[in-house]
């Protein structure tokens, strides 16, 4: 794939797991049980991580073959590794980062398309949430007892700050993207271009 169809893809992907979260958010507006607090918390995650990729595969489909970006980055936004085979020769193998160092990564890698600034506030107690609400994703996710499967309130509200950070960050990245994207389109103006 290309830039173009890279850029498409995250579009694609978004609406779809945009509209999912939406469709999640308003059935437990309207029952407020269990299910849908789960249903929720995996419809979020399942959100961050969708757009995380396609944020790693814009990266990639835009910035490999340049300067910006190292062979180990590109390898991790590949999400390979290398090990030699029984004859010598090097081959990738998929490489699973963990989740929140590959979050921060996939966002990083994403503001170089654009040449933007812009740093997730990691002391935020939003972020810390975010660290807890994965545990609680985890737990969802690969229950291994009934008690895995119930939210509390606690619980709730965790996910609740979370989620606020992530839309805070989301945002705000995008934010830097546009205004970065102003400035360059401007400079190019400048020159004629």
């Amino acid at each position: 794939m290309n830039r173009q169809e890279t850029v498409e893809q995250l579009k694609r992907v978004w609406a779809v797991l945009a509209s999912d979260l939406d469709e999640a958010l308003a059935y437990g507006r309207q029952n407020s049980s269990a299910f849908a607090h789960r249903t929720l918390v995996r419809t979020h995650f399942a959100m961050i991580e969708g757009l995380s990729y396609q944020l790693r595969q814009v990266t990639l489909t835009s910035l490999e073959g340049t300067d910006l970006v190292t062979p180990i980055e590109i390898a991790l936004l590949r999400e390979e590794r290398y090990f030699l085979n029984g004859k010598g020769h090097p081959e990738p193998k998929e490489d699973f980062q963990t989740f929140l160092p590959s979050l921060l990564f996939s966002i990083r890698s994403y503001l170089k398309n654009h040449g933007a600034t812009y740093e997730p506030d990691t002391s935020h107690h939003g972020w810390e949430a975010l660290r807890k609400a994965v545990d609680i994703r985890n737990r969802l996710m690969h229950p291994k007892s009934e008690a895995c499967l119930h939210l509390s309130e606690t619980d709730l509200k965790i996910f609740t700050e979370a989620a606020a950070w992530w839309k805070k960050t989301i945002l705000g990245m995008f934010s830097a993207c546009d205004e970065a994207d102003d400035y360059w389109r401007s400079q190019l103006m400048a020159r004629g271009q």
